[in-house]
């Protein structure tokens, strides 16, 4: 029913309050509810949570309605903080504190007494807490607040003759930038644009989401514009209030145009940059289409029917393709084209991809002999680079001779070739193994 409410305190403070025993309390109506420290009376100014707001956890909970011997404790306690900001005063002046009392709010209990100043930084008053906690006997607590909070609790009158929004239905303070009244062609000028409490007026705001909806719609302040009959020109105001866009030409004729009027007379669109002249023909159709800027055709994709949606395309290397159709009352097409498509072996591509390895260099066994790599494959085209040459070793020792019918073993008396890693590459050599320096097969004779 009402498990929410916005109480309403001294000085406008207002704070949301839960009702756990659901009184049915309406606008304006008093209650008692407990806070950290005693009770305190508030005014209801709200039933439930008001829209766009998200509290925090409510710290109060309302205890009871107010009675009348309540409101008359309230009305003896308005009288002491009377007495207290006079006395508050004098400590302060007293003690040389660079800071202006604003208001005294004591708690209905009588528990607690929090007195608000502002002061342009930091003030040291601890002396000042200790000689008004002796006075008063309770609890002394000081809140230092803003120039618009404390515009807030004095309240007044705006420029417009009308109370201040602050001190009537704002609940927070949301922040005003110099941007805003840019964006309202407003002058800069601090003397109109500040409120009472000396800051940006909270009204900036109000009006600022309708602004910035038409210009979005509107070209920019200062665009160009070119007309046949007029000559050049550009946009001078954008008439937010009427809706139109007022356009000054070179020969001081002023025209005012709506929106549609705008974009049905001129090539103007809202992707146009700022700096790209606007033409204005005053045709409709045609003429406004031929001054527009081209743009870039989009690409069409060519609608893909259900016939045509499991067809199979083949590359052959010899040149052409073939066209396997996905229906099975079509039989397969082959097409034969002039162009050839270089297709390597898988083996090829992937040896392509790997990185070239140093090559090995000559390893000296154990006996002194030089071991030298395989010999290389023969060359393949004559465009291929010249061999490498391996210098000889220095002395080789004759093989032994076999003995008529003794077969010799396969790689008996040759030096042992090293092995190749996979995947890695043979050097470049001559034609034969005796230009690399290597023994050949055949037996020496004596």
């Amino acid at each position: 029913m009402n498990e929410l409410l916005e109480l309403e305190f001294k000085g406008r403070r207002t704070e949301y309050a839960l009702n756990p025993l659901q009184y049915p309390f309406q606008r304006g109506d008093l209650a008692i509810v407990t806070t950290d420290r005693g009770q305190d009376l508030g005014k209801i100014s709200h039933v439930g949570m008001r829209p766009g707001d998200s509290p925090d956890a409510p710290t109060l909970t309302i205890l009871r309605k107010a009675r009348a011997l309540d409101v008359e404790k309230l009305t003896s306690n308005r009288e002491r903080e009377a007495d207290a900001k006079r006395v508050a005063r004098a400590e302060i002046i007293r003690h040389k504190l660079e800071m202006k009392l604003v208001d005294v709010e004591l708690q209905w209990d009588g528990r607690k007494m929090t007195f608000y100043f502002t002061s342009e930084g930091r003030v040291d008053f601890r002396d000042l807490v200790r000689d008004l906690a002796t006075k008063f006997r309770t609890r002394i607590d000081l809140r230092q607040i803003g120039a618009r909070d404390e515009t807030k609790k004095v309240s007044g009158y705006g420029v417009c003759g009308r109370s201040l929004c602050c001190a009537t239905f704002l609940t927070e303070f949301k922040p005003i930038t110099t941007q805003m009244p840019r964006d309202q062609f407003l002058p800069l000028n601090p003397s109109k644009l500040s409120g009472v409490c000396g800051r940006l007026k909270c009204c900036l705001r109000y009006e600022l989401d309708t602004y910035k909806e038409f210009q979005r719609e509107c070209p920019k302040v200062g665009h160009p514009i070119k007309d046949e009959e007029k000559g050049m020109g550009e946009v001078d105001k954008l008439d937010v209030v009427r809706e139109q866009i007022q356009v000054r030409y070179g020969n001081g004729a002023l025209e005012r145009y709506t929106k549609e009027q705008f974009v049905e007379l001129t090539n103007w669109r809202p992707q146009m940059p700022k700096n790209e002249c606007i033409c204005t023909c005053g045709k409709k159709g045609a003429g406004v289409d031929l001054q527009a800027k081209p743009h870039a055709a989009a690409p069409v994709t060519p609608p893909v029917s259900d016939g045509n949606r499991g067809d199979r395309i083949t590359l052959r290397a010899e040149g052409g393709f073939r066209v396997d159709f996905e229906a099975d009352d079509e039989e397969s097409m082959d097409v034969t084209t002039e162009v050839n498509v270089a297709m390597d072996s898988p083996a090829k591509r992937k040896k392509k991809k790997k990185k070239k390895r140093p090559a090995d260099g000559a390893q000296q066994s154990a006996s002194g002999q030089q071991t030298e790599t395989p010999p290389p494959r023969p060359a393949a085209s004559p465009t291929q680079r010249p061999s490498q040459t391996v210098n000889p070793p220095q002395a080789q020792q004759p093989r032994p001779q076999p003995t008529p019918g003794e077969q010799t073993p396969v790689g008996e008396g040759q030096p042992a070739r090293k092995k190749r890693r996979r995947g890695g590459r043979r050097r470049h050599g001559g034609a034969g193994p005796e230009s690399a320096g290597l023994p050949s097969n055949e037996h020496d004779e004596d």
